[in-house]
């Protein structure tokens, strides 16, 4: 076996990817409720952090905008959806729900998300850390 190589975690993720792809176009294709309430289906997400701001990014194929809901506290972000879906002996509503820790802390009451073409964007303002004030004791 001296042809055989190790797949990194880059390789593995984009393997698993491909599999809930095909899995989730066979249910459509056929009619019957997605995978996703059975297998964990939560989207995957990528963080950058800016200057003042910190940019979360997550796709969301087949959602609309209305089925979404995004909270946020000074340390963690929580992305959750619901999706009604029909087949051939009814319907089912699939749920999800990511909560997320953020690398630094962010003002929750300057959080702006945005929906097109299935990606959601949300920038989160980063608190304002003041540096640590010394002062000096004098004696009376």
């Amino acid at each position: 076996m001296p042809n055989l190589t190790s797949w990194g975690s880059r390789e593995i993720e984009k393997l698993k990817n491909d599999m809930d792809r095909l899995f989730d176009s066979l249910c459509v294709d056929y009619g019957i409720p997605s995978v996703c309430g059975i297998i964990d289906c939560t989207p995957r997400t990528e963080m950058k952090e800016q200057n003042e701001t910190l940019v979360v990014r997550t796709t969301m194929p087949g959602f609309q905008a209305e089925d979404l809901g995004v909270s946020v506290t000074e340390t963690t972000m929580t992305i959750s959806g619901e999706k009604k879906v029909t087949f051939q002996g009814g319907r089912k509503t699939n749920h999800f729900k990511k909560t997320i820790p953020l690398p630094c802390r962010v003002d929750p009451e300057n959080v702006r998300a945005t929906f097109k073409d299935g990606v959601l964007e949300i920038v989160l303002l980063k608190c304002i850390i003041k540096p640590q004030k010394t002062i000096f004791i004098t004696a009376e």
